[in-house]
């Protein structure tokens, strides 16, 4: 219900559910209302909803859920992206790298959905000078995952898109 809610209500209930994030006190509860936050369709509300994952409100080991979601949601991936690039020296890296094993899954769930070789590339300039020590092989399994998902866009995408029109997907 929250997803739906949040996917075609707005502002209004994505602060509904964020209110409701705050309130309760079941962990299955916080879960699903990020994961549901998530779903939000401007560009205002997922700037708001990773503020809100990297402030003091969203446990360290929930923040993957932020990241999970807003990866699920095509209209948020590109700028989640570009929030991890952008934040990194003081959101990101400094609140998820006490534990390494939460900071490569934060990664690797808010990375793996793209399938475009320049984001690939970017993703592999951007940590290119970093120390990787902890999260290297994270970072192997995105490379490899989006390679494999650009590989099939790529090979398959005019067969998939003609198959969507003659069964009357495309208008």
């Amino acid at each position: 219900m929250f997803r739906i809610a949040i996917n075609n209500g707005g502002k209004d209930a994505y602060e509904a559910v964020k209110a409701y994030y705050r309130m309760t006190t079941a962990t299955d509860g916080k879960e699903i209302a990020l994961q549901a936050m998530g779903r939000v369709q401007t560009p205002e509300l997922v700037k708001d909803f990773l503020d809100f994952s990297f402030s003091a409100a969203v446990a360290v080991q929930d923040r993957h859920s932020s990241g999970l979601s807003l990866a699920a949601n095509g209209k948020a991936r590109g700028q989640l992206w570009e929030y991890i690039k952008a934040h990194w020296d003081d959101k990101v890296f400094p609140s998820l790298s006490g534990n390494m094993v939460v900071l490569e899954r934060f990664l690797r769930v808010s990375l793996n959905k793209f399938a475009s070789f320049d984001v690939e590339k970017d993703i592999q300039a951007f940590f290119e000078p970093k120390d990787k020590r902890g999260y290297d092989r994270g970072l192997g399994v995105i490379a490899d995952t989006i390679t494999a998902a650009a590989q099939y866009r790529e090979r398959d995408a005019a067969s998939v898109e003609e198959w969507l029109g003659a069964h009357g997907y495309l208008a």
